[in-house]
């Protein structure tokens, strides 16, 4: 015969196990909360100036009360950079800090000469004795080559160990102020040395040194990598610092770079570290053509900066 209702223990037990099931399905919520991307937000300067001087270091506090957690600053001419004010600055406004570097023709890591090439390691390493000086985390870019000098073919195999040998000394140096060193891949119209993160993550390879890291960069993924995301993951833990630039250099999520996968790809490795935009200052002519950039990218750069951090955290809360 079958049973009729439910007797007051049966109701009980059957309260409890559906209250338990609620209570490990908000446990398993929270965990998966805790589980967002912890990543730090940074603001590449090169969007206000050219050039980082000691009359710019207010710019630290400006980025700070947009609620950045660091800048970005440009190690070209490293003459004009005042690590001890540029330290005090972001120490009162508790910010961090990166470089993004270039190499100079004189200083070339790819040089048949070997003076030349002697002189790109010293210069490497007194980038990071310079990021470590201001109180910075790592030095970054195209740290294997001059920007745009091209030979017209790939690079031989000579280059490449030659570049490795100078980020193999600039790691080493690095690894003694805690600094990493991360070297972009940049497009084929401006290097023909490391264009893909493949390139990059195969020269890395090569150094053999925890130190060295590689940089993805979205603009420059954007042209080279069939699938950004894929060649991340590729990357794994390489994947030492990141530049979230737009495919215009405009503001990050108003053009067509893969964000939400790209934000996947990054925390399915378990990126931790700095998510930067970068973008340049429009009006200075001699940046504007050395970036290539021949009309308005962004209304302004307040506003690129703003509605940039409030995407990207939105992408790195949804990942």
């Amino acid at each position: 015969m079958a049973k009729q209702g439910v007797t007051r223990r049966e109701f009980l037990g059957t309260s409890a196990l559906a209250a338990g099931v609620a209570g490990l399905a908000a446990r398993e919520a929270t965990a998966q909360e805790t589980k967002a991307m912890k990543v730090k937000f940074g603001l590449n300067l090169l969007v206000y100036n050219a050039a980082f001087t000691k009359d710019d270091v207010h710019l630290v506090k400006k980025v700070a009360d947009m609620g950045f957690d660091g800048v970005e600053v440009l190690f070209a001419d490293l003459g004009i950079l005042d690590a001890k004010a540029t330290r005090k600055a972001c120490e009162e406004a508790k910010m961090g800090l990166t470089a993004c570097c270039v190499m100079v023709p004189d200083a070339n890591p790819c040089s048949p000469k070997p003076e030349v090439r002697k002189a790109a390691v010293e210069r490497l390493k007194k980038m990071v004795d310079i990021c470590a000086e201001m109180g910075g985390e790592a030095i970054a870019g195209p740290l294997y080559s001059p920007v745009r000098e091209l030979t017209g073919k790939a690079p031989t195999e000579d280059e490449k160990k030659w570049c490795a040998d100078a980020l193999r000394a600039a790691a080493e140096h690095a690894d003694k102020a805690k600094i990493n060193v991360a070297i972009e891949p940049l497009n084929r119209f401006e290097t023909y040395v490391v264009t893909t993160i493949a390139d990059a993550t195969k020269l890395a390879k090569m150094v053999d040194h925890p130190r060295l890291k590689v940089q993805v960069d979205t603009f420059h993924a954007n042209i080279e990598e069939r699938d950004p995301a894929a060649s991340i993951r590729a990357c794994g833990p390489m994947v030492g610092h990141f530049h979230a630039c737009e495919n215009d250099r405009g503001t990050p999520g108003t053009g067509h770079v893969p964000w939400k996968d790209v934000f996947t790809a990054l925390k399915d490795i378990k990126y931790d570290r700095w998510v930067t935009i970068e973008s340049f200052a429009t009006g200075i002519l001699d940046l504007c053509a050395a970036a290539c950039i021949w009309r308005p990218i962004y209304d302004s750069a307040d506003k690129l900066a703003k509605d940039g951090l409030a995407f990207l955290k939105r992408m790195a809360a949804e990942a």
